[in-house]
């Protein structure tokens, strides 16, 4: 890269994201610049300005609840260190969105009042988000319950029979004439 050019870094492959991640966040600035193909001063740009985008970008934990009208979880979202807590995922009519935390307030219009403000920028974040949070979640809760199910009758049936075969299969055939009937 000339030096001329912005450090932007390429759009690393599903493969190689681990290990860009690595060198970005991890691994000496040398490395960095030696992998890269880029000054010192360039890689040290490029993990600033990874580490701030990193920073500013929301992480979402979703707790799925039974649905409750259009609620159907609860997040916590934590940007830049700092967490909060009680977001409800909402399935409107748009599609899922997170809404703002909120507490009564009796003096007000619809009785309740924001108790977080989010920019409409960062709302479509955390939309995106929640959405790819909240499906995970499901996902894993779809997975444990099909974990600790136990199989149907059928299968259950079909299991026995096979394994009761197998026994059958191991004793030895009773001899069949007069000298088995005087063994008894």
């Amino acid at each position: 890269m000339a030096k001329g050019q912005t450090a932007a870094a390429p759009a690393p492959a599903v493969d190689e994201a681990a290990e860009f991640r690595r060198l970005i966040f991890d691994a000496p600035i040398a490395e960095l610049a030696e992998n890269q193909g880029i000054s010192i001063d360039e890689a040290v740009k490029l993990r600033v300005e990874q580490a701030v985008a990193a920073a500013t970008e929301p992480q979402v934990t979703v707790r799925p609840i039974e649905p409750q009208g259009k609620v159907i979880g609860f997040a916590s979202v934590t940007v830049a260190g700092v967490t909060v807590d009680d977001f409800k995922v909402v399935n409107g009519k748009n599609g899922l969105f997170l809404g703002a935390p909120s507490k009564e307030a009796p003096g007000t219009r619809y009785g309740y009042r924001a108790t977080a403000r989010v920019s409409r920028d960062m709302q479509e974040k955390l939309d995106s988000a929640a959405y790819g949070a909240y499906n995970a979640a499901v996902a894993k809760l779809v997975a444990r319950a099909e974990a600790v199910r136990p199989a149907p009758i059928k299968e259950q049936m079909a299991k026995a029979a096979e394994a009761a075969g197998r026994e059958n299969a191991a004793r030895p055939t009773p001899e069949k004439g007069k000298e088995a009937r005087d063994a008894r």
